[in-house]
């Protein structure tokens, strides 16, 4: 493999799966040089407080204090305040530590000071040292609604913390999609880079909302960068979460394949397990190039390994005519 140090990557990060193969590539590449589109259709309320869960895990991992066990949250972190909110009654099933309330404070500071997602996120990048540039997916408010077989209205987080993915759902709308604009600097990142990473996260939740911008689809599609995506999915079981429960509900198949259906407008390779040789035919009939290995990340080694193969296939990748 060429050296990798200087290669100018973007993910499109949402979830767990994304977190856990950044920090694989951490190991090859310069910081500076990794530009990661975060989810904000998991965004939600908490007394007053907007919480970002997926921007503010990546935050975290680049500075060094993620809770790895979980993958979301701080490290060594106390609950001081949520334990007070229970004894005055109040609901507290979103788990907002003490020190993840500092953050949420400080946004919260800059929302009333009337500074956009990105110049937040940006500000907060630099107060924390981080190198690599983490950017929203849109500048406007983008919520994924989730309507359950009951005709129930939830929101990610509902759906996910609160009720721990028991409701069965027949419907997903990203609402404020529709309106939703991307701006200069993200389009810059998808254009200069060697390659687009979709990470392994949930094509419904965590990709879905990105994909829902049609200004965000337009430019991954009319892009001359190479797109690669890494499945979520082993022999049609997710890693981690509801994407493959969702995807079945939703009417999707649930495997690498059925995955691939939804990018295929605009992916160029497609990363599965090595265990999934049956949808290999099936996703290079889409025009697809099918990569098979070990796409497990249980702990730093695997995470290290899948990064490799990333990137050995980055370095391969001519241009697109």
């Amino acid at each position: 493999m060429t050296d990798t140090k200087e290669l100018k990557l973007t993910f499109l990060s949402g979830g767990t799966g994304t977190p856990k193969l950044l920090l694989g590539f951490r190991e090859f590449i310069d910081e500076k040089n990794l530009t990661i589109i975060t989810n904000t259709g998991d965004d939600d309320l908490f007394y007053g407080l907007l919480i970002q869960p997926d921007v503010d895990t990546v935050l975290y991992l680049f500075a060094d204090e993620l809770d790895l066990e979980k993958f979301w949250g701080v490290k060594n972190e106390t609950y001081t305040t949520l334990n007070n909110l229970a004894k005055l009654n109040e609901e507290t099933w979103f788990r907002l530590g003490d020190k993840d309330l500092a953050l949420h404070l400080l946004r919260n500071k800059m929302l009333h000071e009337g500074k956009s997602c990105y110049e937040i996120i940006s500000k907060i990048s630099n107060r924390l040292g981080i190198k690599a540039k983490i950017l929203p997916m849109s500048n406007e408010k983008v919520r994924t609604i989730m309507f359950s077989k009951n005709k129930e209205r939830l929101s990610f987080q509902e759906y996910t913390v609160k009720y721990r993915e028991t409701h069965e759902i027949n419907r997903v709308v990203y609402q404020g999609s529709e309106k939703a604009q991307i701006y200069p600097e993200l389009v810059e990142s998808l254009h200069s880079s060697k390659a687009i990473i979709i990470g392994p996260s949930n094509p419904i939740t965590s990709i879905g909302p990105m994909l829902a911008i049609k200004e965000l689809r337009a430019e991954l599609i009319k892009s001359k960068t190479k797109v690669i995506a890494i499945s979520p999915l082993e022999q049609n079981k997710a890693f981690s979460g509801p994407a493959a429960k969702l995807l079945v509900q939703l009417g999707h198949e649930a495997s690498s394949y059925g995955i691939a259906k939804i990018y295929q407008d605009f992916l160029d390779v497609m990363i599965i397990s090595d265990s999934d040789s049956g949808n290999v035919g099936k996703i290079t009939k889409l025009g697809i190039k099918v990569i098979q290995t070990n796409i497990s990340m249980k702990n730093q080694i695997e995470r290290k390994r899948l990064a490799e193969v990333v990137l050995k296939e980055v370095n391969c990748l001519p241009e697109k005519n």
